[in-house]
């Protein structure tokens, strides 16, 4: 790539960090001109159009990056397949810019395909894909797939959510207890705006919960944007997750976990105190600790919510 080239392809890039994809058309656009096939620069073109909403045009504009991006790593004589070498990745990013460009047009089959590449060629997920294959799944109706994918994101918020989600539809209420008490752990806001409750006040962010920002209240929007219509239209199911947040088991928890996060954040504890609060904190919302009492508050949710006498539908 010549200098001017790339330099075009930075200022896009500043432009589309700071928001800014009509800007940063102009300057891809420049790249462009300069280099026809130029991998970067169609693939941040397509951000730019992704980010306005411009979903056909993207996905052409990916597709185009994809192409192009092969070419170059095929005139290498092999394929790469690390996210750590750089020649490697306007190809991944491509496909994951496709992929979402398809996952919102509803093109599903291709979107899972096109995710499940990303996987195989970085296992590590750097882009984040594990979490919308299992998402592009449950759209397809494959639940059992979305729950396997959703049980290898760890603490993410909107997956475990979702798993919540999943399970309860699978009539999988202790699991569907399970995983939304550790979702509530990881996103308080969320839980408060899917079941129209109060937001826990004074809610202070800490790097240490999670170093993406996915426990704020604008993650919570961004949840509700993308799998808001998972959740419209279904009332039991947001009677479900609120009567789970408002169990004396959880709302004890909750007050114990907002305090421990109020001492991180605002405090200036020792090394040792520090070290013995986030021991603390993260033994208070193991799936370990939280197994030893899911079972008795999906049988008093059920109870309340659906007058169940038989539990024999509550897996242990």
């Amino acid at each position: 790539m010549s200098d001017e080239v790339n330099k075009y392809c930075r200022l896009g890039a500043q432009h589309l960090e700071r928001g800014e994809p009509e800007e940063a058309l102009h300057w891809y656009d420049r790249a462009l001109a300069m280099d026809p096939e130029n991998p970067i620069a169609w693939c941040g073109r397509g951000k730019a159009c992704y980010d306005l909403g411009r979903l056909d045009r993207a996905d052409r504009d990916f597709r185009r990056a994809l192409r192009y991006a092969r070419r170059r790593l095929e005139s290498r004589g092999r394929l790469h397949r690390w996210w750590a070498d750089e020649a490697t990745r306007p190809y991944l990013r491509a496909l994951h810019g496709r992929g979402l460009c398809r996952f919102w047009l509803a093109a599903y089959e291709d979107a899972a395909r096109m995710f499940r590449r990303l996987l195989r060629l970085a296992p590590a997920d750097p882009l984040d894909v594990r979490f919308l294959l299992g998402e592009t799944y449950f759209r397809m109706g494959e639940v059992d797939r979305a729950i396997r994918e959703w049980q290898h994101v760890g603490d993410d918020p909107d997956a475990l959510y979702n798993l919540g989600l999943a399970y309860f539809y699978r009539g999988e209420f202790t699991r569907s207890v399970g995983a939304f008490r550790r979702a509530i752990f990881e996103n308080l806001f969320l839980v408060a705006r899917l079941t129209n409750s109060e937001i826990v006040s004074d809610v202070p962010q800490y790097s240490g919960t999670h170093y993406k920002g996915l426990d704020s209240e604008h993650a919570a929007v961004d949840y509700l944007d993308r799998c808001g219509d998972l959740w419209r239209g279904r009332p039991m199911l947001g009677r479900w997750l609120r009567s789970i947040y408002e169990h004396e088991i959880v709302r004890t928890d909750i007050k114990r976990h907002v305090g421990h996060v109020r001492l991180l954040a605002r405090g200036n504890p020792g090394v040792g105190e520090r070290a013995q609060l986030e021991g603390e904190n993260t033994a208070l919302r193991g799936s370990e600790r939280l197994s030893h009492t899911d079972r008795k508050i999906a049988r008093e949710v059920c109870d309340k919510l659906f007058r169940v006498e038989d539990d024999d539908d509550l897996p242990s």
